[in-house]
C-alpha cells in the first residue's frame, strides 16, 4: 500500500552505493516526471539497506518492495526495472553493478506489520520528480533477517543492532509481535531471535 504522507527521517547517502541505489531508479523518470502517473514509491531492504544505515558491506542485489507504482501497471515498472542494470564505481575504483532481486517478497520473511512507519527518506541531487525511494528502518531490517538466518544475515543483524540509536528492547518487542503473525515456522525464528539477544548481550551488553 502506499505510504502515507507525512514527515519522514531523511538520510542523503553519502557512499558511492547509496547514490547508485537512489540513481538506480532514475530510470523512471520518463514514465513519472510529468505526475500524470502519480507516485511511484519504493522500500529497500536487504544488504542494501545494511550498507545505508551502517556503511557496512553492500550488496549487488537490490530487495526492494513497490509500496506505490502509481498508475502504471505494476508489472510493467518492475519488468523495467528488472531490464535496468546500473554500473557504478565504488570509493575503492571497483566497477560494481546494482540490479533489482525481482524475486523479493516481504512475506517470505517476519516483518513488524508498522515497519512502514519507520521508513527513511533517501535522497539525493539526481531524484526525479514523483520517483521516492525510502529504506526500511534498522529495526525492521534486523527483524526480517531474522527468517533466513545464515551467517551473513547474523553478521548483519549484530552490526544493526549496534547502531548508538537502536534500542535493544524496542527489537526483541518488535521481533516477537512481527514473529507472532508470522506464516511460518514460529518455533524457529523466535529461536533465531533467542541467539541475536544473547549474542548482543554476551558481546556489548
Amino acid at each position: 500500500m502506499p505510504i502515507e504522507p507525512g514527515e519522514y527521517p531523511i538520510i542523503e547517502p553519502s557512499t558511492a552505493l547509496g547514490r547508485a541505489l537512489v540513481e538506480f531508479f532514475d530510470v523512471l523518470g520518463p514514465v513519472y516526471a510529468s505526475g500524470e502517473k502519480g507516485i511511484f514509491q519504493v522500500i529497500v531492504f536487504g544488504g542494501c539497506a545494511v550498507h545505508i544505515h551502517s556503511q557496512a558491506r553492500g550488496s549487488a542485489d537490490i530487495d526492494a518492495e513497490v509500496a506505490s507504482h502509481g498508475l502504471a501497471k505494476k508489472a510493467d515498472i518492475v519488468a523495467l526495472l528488472d531490464e535496468d542494470t546500473y554500473v557504478f564505481t565504488n570509493e575503492d575504483g571497483v566497477v560494481q553493478m546494482l540490479e533489482l532481486d525481482a524475486s523479493f517478497n516481504t512475506t517470505l520473511a517476519p516483518l513488524h506489520e508498522d515497519y512502514e512507519d519507520r521508513v527513511i527518506r533517501l535522497v539525493a541531487q539526481s531524484n526525479v520528480p514523483n520517483v521516492e525511494v525510502y529504506v526500511a528502518s534498522a529495526l525492521d531490517v534486523a527483524i526480517t533477517k531474522l527468517g533466513r538466518f545464515g551467517d551473513r544475515d547474523q553478521n548483519d543483524i549484530q552490526t544493526l543492532l549496534q547502531l548508538p540509536y537502536i534500542n535493544i528492547e524496542e527489537f526483541e518487542r518488535l521481533a516477537r509481535e512481527a514473529i507472532s503473525y508470522y506464516v511460518g515456522d514460529e518455533t524457529r525464528i523466535l529461536g533465531n531471535l533467542k541467539v541475536m539477544l544473547e549474542d548482543y548481550h554476551g558481546n556489548w551488553g
